[in-house]
C-alpha cells in the first residue's frame, strides 16, 4: 500500500511538474511576443495608391547612445564635407528603397531627415534658399514626432542657480539606425533596382 501510494505521489509531482513547465513556457512566449514590435507583412498590401505600410518592414532593435562633443560633421572644413556626405551616400537613390511586386519607390524618413540637416548647413555656410524652409520644418516635426523624453541634467552656477545643458555625456535609448542603413544598402542591391 505504502508503495503504490508513493508511485501515485510520483506520477501525481511528475504531472504537475510537466504542467507547470509548459504554462511557464506558454507564459515566456507570450510575454516575448507582446515585447517585441509587431512585423509587417510586406505581403498584405498591394502597393497602391495609399495601401502601403508607414514605415519599413523592418524590425528594429533598442541601443544605446551617449551623445558626446565630436570633431566630426563640422559646418564647413574639409572633413565636414566628407563626414556630411557619408551620411546619405548609397550606391542609388539617396535613402530610397522600391517595395511590394512592382517596386514602388518610397524614401525613408530618416535619410530625408538627414538631407535636411546638410541643407540647413549649407544655408549657415551660403545663405538661406528655398528649401531651409522646408527643411526647418521637417526636423521640427520630426524632433516632435520622436519626442526624446531622456533628461538631461543641468549646470549649476557657483551660486546655486540653474543655468542650461549642453546635453552631453547623457544616455539615449535609440532605435538601431544601422539597421536602418543596412536595409535600405541591401534594397538597393534587389533585382527591382535593375535598369
Amino acid at each position: 500500500m505504502l508503495n503504490n501510494l508513493t508511485r501515485r505521489s510520483s506520477e501525481i509531482l511528475r504531472v504537475f511538474w510537466h504542467g507547470a513547465l509548459v504554462i511557464s513556457i506558454l507564459l515566456n512566449i507570450l510575454t516575448m511576443l507582446r515585447l517585441q514590435p509587431p512585423s509587417v507583412d510586406d505581403g498584405q498590401y498591394t502597393y497602391i495608391g495609399e495601401d502601403h505600410p508607414t514605415e519599413l518592414p523592418l524590425r528594429l532593435d533598442t541601443v544605446a547612445l551617449t551623445f558626446n562633443s565630436s570633431e566630426h560633421y563640422g559646418t564647413s572644413d574639409i572633413m565636414a564635407w566628407s563626414d556630411w556626405k557619408s551620411l546619405d551616400h548609397f550606391p542609388r537613390g539617396q535613402g530610397f528603397v522600391r517595395l511590394g511586386p512592382n517596386g514602388r519607390l518610397f524614401g525613408v524618413s530618416m535619410f530625408h531627415q538627414i538631407h535636411c540637416l546638410q541643407m540647413i548647413r549649407l544655408a549657415l555656410i551660403n545663405g538661406p534658399n528655398g528649401h531651409s524652409g522646408h527643411c526647418l520644418n521637417i526636423l521640427r516635426q520630426a524632433i516632435l514626432c520622436n519626442s526624446d523624453i531622456t533628461l538631461d541634467p543641468l549646470f549649476t552656477d557657483p551660486d546655486g542657480s540653474m543655468t542650461a545643458t549642453d546635453g552631453l555625456g547623457v544616455t539615449h535609448f535609440c532605435r538601431d539606425w544601422s539597421q536602418v542603413y543596412a536595409y535600405v544598402i541591401e534594397n538597393q542591391k534587389g533585382p527591382m533596382w535593375e535598369e
